[in-house]
């Protein structure tokens, strides 16, 4: 039994279809949003009280580990980290985010403290950083790219986006077999483009006109704000952003392929799949 949480996100779902179109027995957790219909069963949990763990992980062989931002995400994790160890559950793999090492900014610091704890309980692990999800174009900028302009603070700066069902992949390698345990792996899309670049291949795909405006920091922390559930998870967006803008994180790699067998997903047949998204 994979148990899979986070199963109504963006990677935790794609986890959860990859799992299912293997056939392999799924459990999707959730919490507020509706389950995942493909998975074989649902729980719902409370991770910031640990409400209904146990009835989840009864019975789990792997733990695929992905939380919404919420106030207190170390504990909420640390709480299913301790209650899979205590299940006897073999295998976890965590959903981090790139550069988490690097301590460098609030985000980075919440998921170095999980990664450094899960080091700790003895449980076989893996870790994935990814870098930025192709589908955020479908999601957060979907609205300002059917207007023709993309605002980001990320000036002329490039980005290996990836596909979220290339981390689910590597993910489902991760948890049906040892060759990746104890390790952490950065993931990256196939190729490094600026925004202006990514605005590009969107305006070929769908047929009309897309810009790419920069932003300043104060301007992107301003909009996304009251969609923020802390004030300093919005400060840590838009600190990550200017992390990876001043070229600070790790270079990128095909570690998709390496894992996987299979190249990851280009932006531009990305955004052929998806082009009718931003034409409505």
């Amino acid at each position: 039994m994979h148990v899979i949480f986070g199963s109504t996100g963006t990677v935790g779902s794609a986890v959860v279809d990859a799992l299912v179109a293997r056939g392999r027995p799924t459990r999707a957790v959730h919490h507020s949003r509706p389950p995942s219909p493909r998975a074989r069963e649902h729980a719902r949990v409370d991770l910031a009280t640990g409400d209904g763990l146990a009835a989840a992980l009864d019975g789990a062989e792997t733990v695929f580990l992905a939380t919404g931002d919420m106030v207190d995400q170390i504990g909420a994790e640390l709480r299913v980290v301790d209650a899979a160890r205590r299940a006897g559950v073999r295998r976890l793999v965590k959903l981090s985010l790139l550069a988490a090492d690097s301590d460098a900014f609030h985000l980075a610091r919440v998921h170095h403290a999980i990664e450094r704890a899960l080091a700790d309980s003895g449980l076989a692990h893996t870790i994935l950083r990814p870098g930025g999800f192709m589908q955020n174009f479908l999601t957060q900028y979907a609205p300002a790219i059917r207007h023709g302009c993309l605002r980001l603070p990320f000036a002329g700066a490039a980005e290996a986006v990836i596909d979220a069902r290339d981390i689910a992949a590597v993910a489902v390698v991760c948890l049906e077999g040892d060759a990746f345990a104890g390790r952490t792996l950065d993931l990256f899309g196939p190729e490094s483009l600026t925004y202006a670049e990514m605005t590009a291949i969107l305006a070929a795909a769908i047929g009309r006109p897309v810009a790419y405006e920069p932003c300043s920091d104060a301007e992107f922390h301003a909009a996304i704000a009251p969609y923020c559930v802390t004030p300093a998870h919005a400060q840590g967006l838009v600190d990550l952003l200017r992390f990876h803008r001043e070229g600070r994180g790790p270079a990128p790699r095909p570690t998709v392929l390496e894992v996987t067998g299979q190249p990851a997903r280009s932006f531009a047949a990305f955004a052929r799949e998806h082009a009718a998204a931003w034409r409505a």
